[in-house]
């Protein structure tokens, strides 16, 4: 049985946006020509793949059983008119990159400059994010490729490499904080300060606490929770609260003077750098060009 890509990218644009009116917006068409365009391929294969509740569109069991059969084939779809593009000598396509922020500020910018001086047509979109939010972007195909910290392995993601790159984490105050003059400054002088940092289920937060517990010590008492490091640097240089950030991400605050990172060695962590994609037969060219610019082999 021969599936109409047109009926699967309905099905799957109600399944990402809820209801059908929103996916019709999507899709640019009308509602009741979406949902004759679902009522076909219902009929085609005999079950029904939504129910129609007034919240919006909920999959059925065979919806769900449908759903991940038509994202690979999409997907395939995706990349094959990629690999025509790209024979064809277009260069066209897109690639969307997920990064933790170091490497979004660190290494991207020299790198896309490379890439799309060979590939100038291609189009390019970055989504800045931890880890366990990179992770579920890859898995929901809302990215093509991570470059982060460490992400489990699965069925459905495997790691391309190691990256030649890394960062350091530091203990930040603003540039005038009274710790700054103080000597002889120890892990146990930083517990009764107020911290700003990420949630608890955000991994620089599990990496953090671990390094303390590591150290002998409670973590400190976390007053103001954010995922957003402007937020964090904000915090720290307009009040007395501590942070925990890579240097990349307040060098530029560090060189105006408004932050400084504290002289705790102990508290410093290097992080390492890890390449993930979607596990899939073919690889889009996109990503393939982008992976030889970011992972240049060296000579033997």
């Amino acid at each position: 049985m021969a599936l109409d890509p047109r009926q699967l990218r309905a099905f799957l644009t109600i399944v990402r946006c809820g209801s059908l009116g929103l996916a019709a917006d999507a899709l640019h068409i009308t509602q009741p020509a979406l949902s004759r365009t679902v009522k076909r391929l219902e009929d085609q294969l005999g079950v029904p793949l939504f129910e129609r509740r007034t919240t919006g569109m909920e999959l059925t069991a065979f919806g769900e059983a449908l759903l991940p059969h038509a994202t690979v084939l999409s997907e395939e779809a995706a990349v094959a008119i990629e690999q025509i593009n790209s024979l064809r000598g277009l260069g066209h396509g897109t690639l969307r990159i997920g990064a933790v922020g170091s490497v979004a500020v660190m290494t991207l910018p020299a790198v896309l400059e490379r890439l799309l001086a060979q590939w100038p047509k291609l189009h390019v979109q970055i989504t800045e994010a931890v880890e366990d939010v990179l992770e579920v972007a890859l898995t929901s195909n809302t990215i093509d490729v991570a470059i982060s910290g460490p992400i489990p392995e699965s069925a459905q993601i495997m790691q391309v490499a190691e990256a030649n790159f890394s960062d350091r984490y530091a203990v930040i105050s603003a540039a005038n904080h009274p710790l700054q003059k103080r000597k002889g400054l120890t892990v146990r002088d930083v517990l009764n300060v107020p911290w700003v940092m990420p949630s608890v289920d955000a991994e620089p937060r599990r990496q953090f606490n671990a390094l303390m517990v590591s150290l002998g010590v409670t973590p400190p008492r976390v007053v103001v929770e954010t995922r957003s490091p402007s937020v964090i640097k904000a915090m720290v240089a307009q009040t007395s609260y501590l942070g925990w950030l890579p240097q990349p991400l307040f060098a530029t605050e560090q060189q105006a003077g408004l932050i400084r990172p504290l002289p705790l060695k102990e508290m410093a962590s290097q992080r390492r750098f890890f390449v993930y994609r979607r596990r899939r037969s073919v690889m889009p060219p996109p990503l393939s060009k982008f992976l030889e610019v970011l992972l240049p082999r060296q000579p033997a």
